[in-house]
């Protein structure tokens, strides 16, 4: 079987990941992303597009009122959450589709690739009879909506976030892949003093109320905070390797729960707090994770920080954890069953 991944980005490191897995399993894999990873995680094929995100003329564009607010796509369930642009957006997109088109091409006719807004090549493949997936992965399903172009064709459809369940519930659950055997047991005890992380790539995660929590927590006990920010991905995991506690998300924002920040942290055997609400517990089931939200986070943070032992054995359920939900080889079989499921690859 052939794969291809497109992706404007590589952020979390799970490009590589599924790709050596599909290669594991025998099959050629290759990705594609428009623009070089912020946090410098490595290329397969990178286009490095002109007018993306990673300019930084194109994200002031974004935050022009006009153009945030003539997209509305759905926060509920009362309907499905496809992208609506507005006239301006419309056309902007329509421009940069076929501005950018000539330079696809020519990457489609060495490599076998593409992404545009109305969803063209997706569509042709779709008709010469390739399966099509769609995997929701970060905010776009959010904040822009489903590109109905790409959801026609799609056979499968995606996700590694709970919250988007909720809003399109033709949508399968993956779990973030890990290759779980690069992170090593370690023996947990508290440094002196106790190192608290918390990663914070953007404004949803309640950083604020972590900061003040230790702050208070300081005036009495020892311990430190570092906020992870700017850093590229291989700094992260250093200074992260080091920590006591990690803290992920108290409001939940940007989506729910947890994301790859926490699957490192468990794998790394430290305990994780962060704020899972009620329906995505009901779908999670068992978990590692310490709730906590905005109101009660010193309160959770100092029953952790008084308790060493405590902490020993949510670090050793959390690697367990981990590693049954999370590991690429776990992440592979659930992927390659639903592809069973869609009926491109032979029963097992």
């Amino acid at each position: 079987m052939k794969i291809l991944y497109v992706s404007p980005e590589h952020v979390s490191g799970t490009l590589t990941l599924f790709q050596d897995e599909h290669r594991r399993r025998g099959d050629e894999c290759r990705f594609v992303t428009f623009w070089h990873s912020r946090w410098d995680f490595p290329d397969d094929i990178c286009l490095r597009l002109p007018m993306m995100p990673d300019r930084a003329w194109v994200r002031a564009l974004r935050h022009v009122k006009h153009l945030r607010f003539s997209s509305n796509a759905r926060q509920s369930t009362a309907a499905m959450p496809y992208w609506r642009p507005g006239v301006l957006e419309s056309l902007l997109f329509r421009w940069r589709d076929e501005f950018l088109w000539p330079r696809i091409r020519r990457a489609i006719e060495t490599c076998g690739l593409d992404f545009t807004r109305d969803g063209r090549f997706s569509r042709r493949m779709a008709e010469l009879g390739k399966g099509i997936v769609s995997f929701y992965h970060g905010s776009d399903m959010r904040s822009r909506g489903i590109l109905r172009a790409l959801d026609e064709v799609a056979a499968l459809r995606l996700t590694s976030e709970w919250d988007l369940i909720e809003l399109d519930e033709r949508l399968r659950y993956l779990y973030l892949p890990l290759d779980t055997r690069r992170f090593p047991e370690r023996e947990y005890r508290f440094h002196k003093p106790i190192r608290i992380c918390h990663a914070s790539r953007n404004p949803y995660k309640g950083t604020p109320h972590v900061t003040a929590a230790v702050e208070r927590l300081a005036r009495r006990h020892p311990l430190t905070l570092t906020v992870l920010r700017d850093l590229s991905h291989a700094e992260v995991m250093k200074i992260k390797g080091e920590c006591d506690i990690f803290v992920d998300q108290l409001t939940n924002a940007g989506g729910w729960g947890y994301g790859m920040s926490s699957v490192e942290a468990l794998a790394m055997g430290m305990p994780v707090v962060t704020n899972i609400p009620a329906p995505m517990a009901a779908r999670l089931g068992e978990h590692p994770f310490v709730q906590a939200a905005p109101e009660n986070v010193t309160d959770v943070l100092e029953s952790l920080i008084e308790s060493e032992g405590r902490c020993r054995d949510l670090a050793a359920e959390g690697r367990a954890w981990v590693r049954q939900r999370h590991d690429v080889r776990a992440v592979g079989e659930q992927l390659y069953a639903y592809y069973r499921e869609a009926g491109w690859i032979p029963a097992s």
